[in-house]
């Protein structure tokens, strides 16, 4: 039976458990970050007088107030009662509690007051754990096929894409398989854990650390009502958020299309909802083909439009280049404080946040070396490992200015305990896009957050400018390197020439 909080019996069933249809009987209305279904589900058992876990699990995954079940003796009538009721976040983890009475007439609680006390105490766990009513609250899953520290150091940087877009992050759980679940990913019995913490943590949306085949997301929404997202998508999504300039809004919707276009398959779902069946041609499958025609024309106007983009900003760098002024590209690993300096620099107010991807669009300033000479600087859109392919194409036009910089500054986040990781990641983006043969200068920054032997110790191995962004008087090493790097640049044109080729 389903027993609201007026004591109305919703609904009787006789049968399987387990095929309750809870969404076509409940108010989704209901359900909320730090309140509960609003019924209680009791029920007997044929052969066990206790709960199941499978009944925990329906209590937590529907968010219910109460499950109980009722013993049935032989001659029928009503035995020991067990009654269980979730459990407030806390820092145990432990995400129910079970309660047995001998006789069922032994049971005298106020439900009304222990309903209400039970929601407001999940509203302060909620909050105590970082959660907010107003923002979306996501669990985090890294994933690894080789160590746990892989997936660890992965789902590090999640949490910070994560806060970039804005959300809560309420938990993470890292997981290492030596080959991923086709279906799941991390396996079924790892999702159903997942899942159940991510519930009881008042979670709206899992994020995986890795990109998600269409299978995988299809597979993983069925097993629940959470959001489904991969790191591309939350990329895709920070980047969405930021893009000012038309030239970036046009550049997200290209990879948000071309990430979509794969996904818009015929799955059982989408065309019963559209109004066709599984194998049939019905209108849903219509519908579906005129979406993916849709999309295609879509991406097709997109790319040409971000051609034409790319054709003026060749034509200025021809200008610039029959012009004789230098041109000094700043690149770097996303958040290391490109932007900060470039504004130090040029005196620009260049939009620099202490998050992921806070500049989409390259902007470029005239600036002077000590030696008198005028110079291009650009700042540039940040990198990160394995960025999406549809980002990668998007983004072209942004890359290409790198190819015809006399001198890349790649800058470097010293206080970053990954630093050589993020270095190693730059310069194989450079060298997939055949940019790795451009004079480059390393520029360690933020060495005021990091001690003075760890700055000896950089100097040491990398032989580096050392900067601190926002201080100009820090900056007197990494300028004259960089006027000399350019003097030695300019002085051989057949190295410039070759440097300059964008493959």
């Amino acid at each position: 039976m389903l027993i609201n909080r007026r004591g109305k019996i919703k609904a009787v069933f006789v049968g399987d458990a387990y095929e309750i249809p809870f969404d076509e009987i409940l108010e989704r209305s209901r359900e909320a970050k730090v309140r509960l279904r609003g019924y209680r589900l009791i029920h007997t058992h044929l052969r066990s007088p206790s709960l199941s876990h499978p009944d925990l699990v329906t209590l937590l995954s529907e968010r219910l107030d109460l499950i109980g079940v009722i013993e049935v003796k032989p001659e029928g009538f009503a035995g020991k009662l067990q009654i269980a009721h979730m459990l407030p976040p806390n820092p145990r983890g432990d995400m129910w509690d079970v309660r047995e009475y001998q006789d069922i007439g032994r049971l005298n609680t106020n439900f009304d007051e222990f309903i209400v006390d039970l929601e407001n105490q999940i509203e302060r766990s909620y909050r105590k754990f970082g959660g907010t009513t107003d923002k979306e609250g996501v669990f985090l899953v890294g994933f690894s096929t080789s160590s746990r520290y892989e997936a660890q150091d992965s789902i590090g940087e999640l949490r910070e894409l994560a806060l970039s877009a804005d959300k809560i992050v309420l938990g993470k759980v890292e997981q290492v398989r030596k080959k991923p679940d086709p279906r799941y990913l991390v396996g079924k019995g790892k999702l159903e854990e997942i899942i159940l913490r991510a519930k009881h943590l008042g979670a709206n949306t899992l994020v995986f650390d890795v990109e998600l085949t269409p299978a995988q997301v299809r597979a993983i929404s069925d097993q629940t009502n959470l959001g489904v997202m991969d790191r591309t998508q939350l990329i895709l999504e920070i980047f969405a958020s930021r893009a000012n300039s038309s030239e970036g809004k046009l550049q997200v919707q290209l990879a948000q299309h071309r990430y979509m276009l794969p996904r818009l398959t015929g799955k059982g779902i989408e065309l019963s909802q559209l109004g066709g069946g599984i194998g049939t041609r019905g209108p849903g499958e219509k519908k579906l083909e005129e979406q993916r025609r849709m999309l295609r024309k879509r991406i097709e106007q997109l790319e040409k439009q971000i051609e034409k983009i790319g054709k003026r900003r060749q034509s200025g760098r021809k200008y610039r280049k029959e012009t004789g002024i230098q041109t000094v590209t700043l690149i770097g690993y996303t958040c290391a404080g490109k932007s900060t300096l470039f504004n130090t620099i040029t005196k620009s107010d260049v939009l620099a946040e202490k998050r992921l991807f806070s500049t989409l669009t390259p902007t470029t300033r005239k600036m002077m070396l000590p030696s008198g000479k005028t110079i291009l600087l650009t700042d540039t859109v940040g990198f990160i490992r394995d960025l999406p392919e549809e980002l990668m194409k998007a983004f072209r036009a942004t890359l290409e200015e790198l190819g015809e910089s006399t001198v890349l500054v790649h800058m470097v986040d010293s206080s970053d305990p990954q630093y050589d990781s993020k270095i190693e990641s730059v310069e194989n983006i450079l060298a997939s896009n055949g940019y790795d043969e451009i004079p480059t200068i390393l520029v360690f920054n933020k060495i005021d957050k990091i001690t003075e032997s760890e700055r000896l110790r950089l100097k040491q191995i990398y032989n580096s400018p050392l900067v601190s962004a926002p201080d100009k008087t820090t900056f007197e090493n990494f300028l004259l390197t960089l006027d000399a790097k350019i003097n030695h640049s300019y002085d051989a044109p057949e190295q410039t020439e070759t440097a300059g080729i964008v493959n």
